[in-house]
């Protein structure tokens, strides 16, 4: 991998493609994997697109307590990850587009922006989508993505 010094590191595995098992090395989760109703699978299991939605929400939302914490302010961070496959005319494959809700208890959505913003530029998921994912970032009001 791209240089040897690194904080963490994970390891995951599927088998059998889109009608398999993806578990995490370490033992700690296993589920089984399928394609959506959508590209004709049975949707019985979870699909790439919903783990990069779930690690993307979660990185982000971390990423925006810790700058949180930094400043000293108060709040619950909510970050809602929605992906979509969509149509690639460049090659006839698919593309992934990401919008990233964003939410803090008790703060409002200006300044939940420019906080979003930020950490948009700061999280580890946004510089690996940098210029290849149309990735969409807006404030939202907390108790709509409670």
């Amino acid at each position: 991998m791209a240089g040897s010094e690194f904080i963490f590191q994970t390891a995951a595995t599927n088998v059998g493609g889109p009608e398999g098992v993806s578990y995490l090395g370490d033992g700690s989760f296993s589920t089984k994997v399928t394609h959506p109703p959508e590209l004709g699978g049975s949707g019985e299991g979870l699909n790439p697109g919903n783990f990069l939605a779930l690690g993307y929400s979660t990185s982000f939302n971390f990423t925006l307590a810790r700058i949180m914490k930094a400043e000293g302010l108060d709040g619950e961070p909510m970050t809602t990850t929605t992906v979509e496959l969509q149509p690639d005319s460049s090659d006839n494959g698919f593309k992934l587009a990401v919008r990233l809700e964003v939410a803090i208890k008790g703060m409002e959505r200006g300044k939940v922006q420019a906080l979003a913003d930020r950490t948009h530029a700061a999280c580890p998921y946004s510089k690996a989508m940098k210029n290849n994912v149309d990735v969409t970032i807006a404030a939202v009001v907390y108790e709509s993505l409670a």
